[in-house]
């Protein structure tokens, strides 16, 4: 929609630029600040993710011996007798930005209080190093879960600001400052046009005024 070409409108129209320039600025610091949040956490994900990869590799070996030389009765040890145990999770907020964080519901927790049907004395070695294995990794899955889950989160929320930045930048500064152009342009002529009117005016006022005084001189 048109605006009128009025000075009130060339007021909004200013004042509207210079607060979606703000509105632009603050999110280009979101963004920035994404960015540097965005980054650490991806160094810190990559160290993650190497032992968390080893783990992985270390767990498939234990897991194969246990296949091999204790077979598959033994790894029903593995199966807990109690119900699972409830996973609690907490968000978070950073610029803007909101993220879970799960708890693991095994903090704290050993292998008897987990309810595992396992007996120490009827356990062989390859058994017990899966165990530890699996017990060593409890804290980096979930902290691997969590470093993974806020990354998407925060890769998400850069997203929409990129999209809000390019929208106030190619969309709608453009298309304010086009108005703007518009309307300066249409009052500068009318003020012309005005400024000619009032000459024109002035100088049929002084064009009849020139006979008249020379009226007055020749008598």
């Amino acid at each position: 929609m048109s605006r009128p070409p009025t000075r009130d409108q060339l007021l909004s129209l200013r004042r509207q630029i210079v607060v979606v320039q703000y509105g632009k600025l603050l999110l280009e610091k979101k963004r920035d600040a994404l960015l540097r949040a965005i980054e650490e956490d991806r160094r810190l994900f990559r160290e993650l993710e190497k032992r968390f990869l080893a783990l992985c590799g270390k767990l498939s070996f234990s897991y194969s011996l246990v296949r091999i030389f204790d077979g598959h009765f033994a790894l029903r040890v593995l199966k807990p007798v109690s119900p699972p145990l409830e996973i609690n999770s907490a968000f978070h907020v950073l610029m803007g930005c909101r993220y879970p964080q799960f708890e693991s519901p095994y903090e704290g927790l050993s292998a008897e209080s987990e309810g595992l049907a396992y007996d120490p004395a009827l356990a062989s070695l390859n058994l017990d190093d899966l165990l530890q294995s699996l017990e060593e990794g409890k804290s980096l899955v979930w902290e691997f879960i969590n470093k993974k889950a806020k990354l998407q989160a925060l890769g998400r929320e850069l997203k929409r600001t990129l999209q809000k930045i390019n929208t106030l930048q190619h969309l709608l500064l453009p298309s304010l400052e086009k108005d703007l152009k518009r309307i300066r342009e249409i009052l500068s002529e009318r003020e012309r046009q005005e400024l000619f009117n009032v000459k024109r005016l002035r100088t049929k006022a002084l064009r009849k005024q020139e006979p008249s005084r020379a009226e007055g001189a020749s008598l």
